[in-house]
Order: C-alpha cells, then structure tokens, then sequence
C-alpha cells in the first residue's frame, strides 16, 4: 500500500475512532464499490478537466441519498480536490487494517470443504483467537475440493488442516522413501 494511502486512511480514522470508525468505513467501502461498479461514475469523479467544485457538487448528491457523515462527506471532499480518488481502493484496505489493529482484531479467512454451523464457528474462532491472542471476525467459505477439514488465513499466516494436504502430504513421503 501506499505512503499517501496509508496516511489518508489514518488521518480519516483518527478523526472517527471511536464512535463513528465502524460506520466511516462502510460508507468508504460503500463509494468505493460504486466506483468499481460504475466505471462511467468513476471516469467522471477521476477526470481532473472536470471542475473540483462540479464533482464535489455530483458528490454531495450521492452522500445525501446515502446519509454519508459529515466528516466522511468532508474526507472525500478533500480526496476529489486533490485528485486523488484512484487511490480509495488502497485507502479502504489500510483504514481497515488501522481500524482492526485498534480494535485488536484479526480476520481470518477460513475455508472449509462443507459449510460450518453456527457451533463449528464459534469453535474454530475461539481456537483461532487462542492461537493469535486476538479477536477474530471470520470470513468462511466452502471449496468441496478440500474433501475435508478446513483451511485458515489469517494475515500471512495459513493453518492448513484439509484432508486434500495432509493427502498431499503423505502422497510427498511415500515417494521419497
């Protein structure tokens, strides 16, 4: 990420930490998928032969309908003034690591060969929180090519415990001896 990304973000949540940082990053993440959604609506807010008063004016449009927060309204206010939307993407990414590391999160991608029920979730997060000593919002999917066992992510970090690898895995020894 970024230099400038990581300082936009921070700026914004060290500005809505505490009460309004959860809700300042969906209405970050919000604008954001309009911009990848709507390629025109992009090109328009990105184009700086576009006065910045136009555009911000077309914005405030846009924040009304969705009740963005005043300093959220402000923050990209200042984003299309000095041409720098095509950095939100990034922007979005680090004010969620920032946001998470104050909030002593960890997300934890998880995948799992059949869906996990409310009871295996709350399993597997309390073992994950064990393991990294933090709370962990999980994000689960199910790949039946797993055949399986489950898969974490979390950070860099990967905890494979698939039946598809430790096959693998046996599948590497038995050709070595």
């Amino acid at each position: 990420m970024s230099v400038a990304a990581n300082r936009y973000a921070k700026a914004l949540l060290d500005v809505l930490y505490p009460s309004g940082a959860e809700r300042g990053l969906e209405q970050l993440e919000s604008f954001s998928s309009l911009l990848s959604r709507e390629t025109l609506v992009r090109q328009l807010f990105e184009n700086p032969t576009i006065a910045a008063d136009r555009r911000k004016s077309m914005f405030k449009a846009i924040a009304d309908s969705l009740s963005y927060d005043v300093m959220v309204r402000n923050f990209f206010d200042l984003l299309i003034e000095r041409n720098r939307l095509d950095l939100l993407g990034e922007i979005v990414n680090s004010y969620r690591k920032f946001l998470d590391e104050r909030l002593g999160l960890v997300r934890a991608h998880v995948t799992s060969a059949t869906p996990l029920d409310a009871h295996q979730q709350r399993e597997l997060a309390t073992k994950l929180e064990r393991i990294t000593g933090k709370q962990v919002r999980m994000y689960v999917a199910v790949d039946s090519s797993l055949i399986g066992g489950v898969i974490a992510q979390v950070g860099s970090t990967i905890y494979d415990g698939s039946v598809r690898q430790q096959l693998q895995t046996f599948k590497r020894r038995l050709t070595q001896d």
